[in-house]
């Protein structure tokens, strides 16, 4: 059974949510901390507030994250498979993705879905390959979590449809996928979002939001811009008014 896609309505108070949340983490807050205030606040529901812990980050952070983003696809590639993979199987279902502060297109999945071998998963990795052989690395690893049943299952159908690609590479998989694809970071191009590892790499491609926007580019919202310019359109107005005030009291003064 196809799963129901998953819908975010992009409103005026997910928005002014969003500026309070990235005001905050900008005067130093904790993340975790910020996001419960904001929550709060706003009244937001688990989809809204996942939304915007995946698509907003202070302006340091972004920079940085945004600095190491390569844009087309390297000689040496390795792959976070089931990160990459999720979000693919997202724009399959139709479900919305957002575009955050920091370049990284992410899906909102984590909600309603657990992580599964299905084959919608495996239609996103015959997708995934497909782009990828266009473009004809000189070699491709993929790396998914052991923990995730049929994981290995998994492993193996990307090896066979790999080499019928005549794509260069492997795949397998690891009990700590996160740390074993960091220690690849100085001879890889890490393809991921995830957060944790995009930190941790010194270039990273965000493979998953190439392939799904070509799949369902009408899916995916800027979230992260919407949340930016409001912010920005709040500290002009604060601007204004302090110019204002200032105005008045050299009018008093004379």
């Amino acid at each position: 059974m196809r799963p129901e896609p998953i819908e975010l309505a992009v409103t005026q108070r997910l928005v002014e949510a969003g500026a309070d949340f990235l005001y905050l983490l900008e005067r130093g807050y904790d993340r975790r901390v910020a996001l419960d205030l904001v929550t709060g606040r706003w009244g937001l529901s688990k989809l809204e507030r996942l939304a915007l812990y995946r698509s907003v980050f202070d302006s340091t952070t972004s920079t940085a994250r945004r600095r190491k983003l390569v844009r087309r696809v390297p000689e040496r590639l390795a792959v976070d498979g089931f990160n990459v993979l999720s979000t693919v199987q997202a724009a399959l279902i139709g479900d919305v993705l957002v575009e955050a502060t920091d370049g990284f297109i992410r899906d909102l999945s984590a909600t309603v879905r657990k992580v599964r071998v299905t084959p919608i998963l495996v239609t996103a990795l015959s997708l995934t390959l497909l782009y990828l052989a266009k473009a004809s690395p000189q070699e491709v690893l993929i790396v998914f979590d052991a923990q995730v049943s049929k994981s290995g299952e998994l492993a193996g159908a990307a090896r066979g449809l790999m080499a019928s690609l005549s794509l260069n590479g492997s795949a397998l998989t690891s009990r700590r996928a996160d740390a074993y694809l960091s220690s690849l970071s100085s001879s890889y191009v890490i393809a991921t979002s995830d957060s944790v590892v995009v930190d941790r790499a010194l270039r990273v491609m965000d493979l998953g939001g190439k392939v799904a926007t070509i799949v369902a580019g009408e899916k995916v919202i800027n979230l992260g811009a919407l949340i930016s310019a409001k912010v920005a359109e709040v500290a002009e107005a604060i601007a204004e008014g302090a110019s204002e005030a200032d105005e008045e009291d050299g009018d008093k003064g004379a």
